[in-house]
């Protein structure tokens, strides 16, 4: 491996320890930072974007049902993969737990910080790793970055030698990207986030607790 390579997955590596750091910190804030930050209306809004199958996806097609929303990108070394494990094994605790009626009502959403590197042809060979009704979105640019907006997402790339920026040319790079979960309930309002620290029977509990049983 070249000498470069190791050094931005070091930085990857430390890129991700802050970001947790944050994250940590900010669920420990006082409580009127907590629900400016987590309210219903500041996270979240629609998009229109490209499954991994080059069909056009909006938001409401998924009205009616939770989503579990994770913005990152396929060429992740760590945190990407980590995070979408885990959230499969979250969906699947969770369809034990209750023969699958309630995970049956989530449905599990990646969306790349990456489009330029991030095609429905990539997408669809990377989410085949994961959960079977994982859907992968990509889109032009500027359709990514409404959606890192809407969802309060920071993404940046990091080159061989540690510099961000959005003028980074060549495809060696990484991107140093929020690593939070999003919870989207039924009616498209922000229910809550994951943090990277979570275990995934965590999320599964909390989620248990959050939806309620399908009727019959």
């Amino acid at each position: 491996m070249r000498a470069n390579q190791i050094f931005i997955i070091f930085m990857a590596f430390c890129f991700g320890a802050l970001a947790a750091i944050w994250l940590y910190a900010l669920e420990n804030q006082p409580s009127r930072v907590k629900t400016e930050t987590i309210g219903q209306a500041l996270v979240g809004g629609p998009f229109t974007l490209k499954d991994q199958d080059g069909k056009t996806r909006s938001d409401t097609d998924f009205a009616g049902k939770y989503m579990m929303v994770y913005f990152g990108y396929t060429y992740c070394p760590d945190i990407c993969p980590t995070d979408l494990s885990k959230m499969t094994r979250t969906l699947e605790i969770l369809s034990k737990k209750d023969k699958g009626n309630k995970a049956e009502l989530i449905q599990p959403i990646f969306i790349t910080v990456d489009p330029e590197r991030d095609n429905s042809e990539q997408l669809k060979d990377y989410i085949s790793n994961f959960h079977p009704r994982l859907i992968g979105l990509t889109g032009t640019s500027e359709d990514i970055e409404k959606a890192k907006k809407a969802y309060k997402v920071y993404a940046v790339k990091v080159d061989a030698e540690g510099k961000t920026g959005t003028d980074i040319k060549g495809d060696d790079y990484l991107m140093d990207h929020s690593p939070q979960t999003f919870l989207m309930g039924p009616d498209g309002k922000f229910v809550r986030f994951f943090r990277f620290s979570e275990t995934a029977p965590q999320i599964a509990a909390a989620l248990d607790k959050i939806i309620p049983s399908p009727k019959n």
